[in-house]
């Protein structure tokens, strides 16, 4: 019993030091936003090189089928922020994706208005209706380890450079078949559009 309440103290101590390491991200984040705007950059080139990243550090685990459909398009935002917002995505799906090779997809594409959309899809189970409501809600998490912040953080970097992002339950067609999964979706603006209203990247003080 002793031991068990040892590893839930060690859990939560884990927990608030990631909240408090990642609330304090969002203050230099908003800041690096304010201060350094963002510039057109090439969509594929970009998502290619940060998912290769990203897999090199962790090969047999982190698999991925890549799609990239955007040739030649740009988008505005920062390389860095948009880096953040691809590897929490990806994170995030491989807490919850199935075995096989093809368990998560990452894909590169364009909405019917033209707009250029940059898509994670996982074929992990469906998400509660209660979970699915508050997903980008600051601190929110079904899981006791998580700081429930990278999802906010994703939504807040996406709307301060004019995207949005958004969840859906989804059907692929891949080699095994039709398969259902979980797609977090990033939509990209033709133009930067800052929004009016204040979230907690502007109440945050450091």
């Amino acid at each position: 019993m002793q031991m068990r309440l040892s590893q839930m103290v060690k859990q939560n101590a884990h927990r608030l030091t990631r909240i408090t390491e990642e609330v304090l991200d969002i203050a230099r984040v908003r800041h690096q936003i304010d201060n350094v705007p963002a510039a057109p950059i090439e969509l594929d080139d970009n998502v290619v090189h940060m998912v290769s990243d990203w897999q090199s550090h962790d090969p047999n685990s982190r698999r991925a089928l890549v799609a990239l459909n955007t040739a030649d398009m740009q988008v505005n935002f920062d390389i860095d922020h948009l880096r953040r917002v691809l590897v929490n995505l990806m994170d995030n799906a491989l807490r919850y994706m199935g075995p096989h090779a093809d368990s998560m997809c990452i894909e590169t594409g364009t909405t019917p208005e033209g707009l250029a959309l940059m898509q994670v899809w996982s074929d992990g189970a469906p998400l509660e209706k209660s979970v699915e409501q508050h997903l980008f809600e600051p601190f929110f998490s079904s899981e006791s380890r998580s700081s429930g912040l990278g999802l906010y953080i994703c939504r807040e970097l996406c709307s301060r450079h004019g995207a949005s992002i958004r969840y859906e339950r989804s059907t692929l067609t891949l080699a095994r078949g039709e398969t259902e999964g979980n797609a977090f979706i990033v939509t990209f603006r033709k133009s930067l559009q800052l929004p009016g209203t204040p979230s907690l990247f502007d109440t945050i003080m450091v």
